[in-house]
């Protein structure tokens, strides 16, 4: 994992906005913390909260890089943010929130699901 993508908010003069990049997305505690508005022990303990009840596995969404002779950085990806902004209850999350909200709405397509039949049995 070379370059990070991650979700940040950019300052205006008169507004914030999110800006969420295109590509996979991994964020460290700090960045979280700066996103959601909260502070590093209900990150962590919202955190540790989804890896309890096997929403996540640690394993899957978590990952440790490098960052110099014996500093290495804690990412998570998309999947926690994700989670996280459901989780957490702060201005930014709720912020978030809508803001993910919006960008599912605009950009769903409808689709249809096709069942077929390859057994002996007829659907009842």
């Amino acid at each position: 994992m070379e370059q990070r993508n991650i979700i940040e908010w950019s300052e205006h003069s008169e507004y914030r906005e999110l800006t969420i990049p295109s590509g996979e997305i991994w964020m460290s505690e700090s960045e979280l913390v700066d996103l959601f508005g909260v502070f590093i022990p209900k990150l962590r303990n919202t955190i540790q909260t989804l890896y309890k009840e096997e929403l996540v596995k640690p394993y899957e969404t978590e990952r440790t890089i490098k960052q110099s002779r014996n500093l290495y950085l804690t990412v998570y990806d998309m999947e926690v943010v994700l989670l996280l902004a459901f989780r957490l209850n702060s201005y930014q999350a709720r912020a978030v929130r809508k803001e993910l909200m919006v960008r599912i709405e605009r950009d769903h397509k409808p689709f249809e699901v096709i069942f077929t039949n390859v057994g002996r049995k007829q659907f009842q």
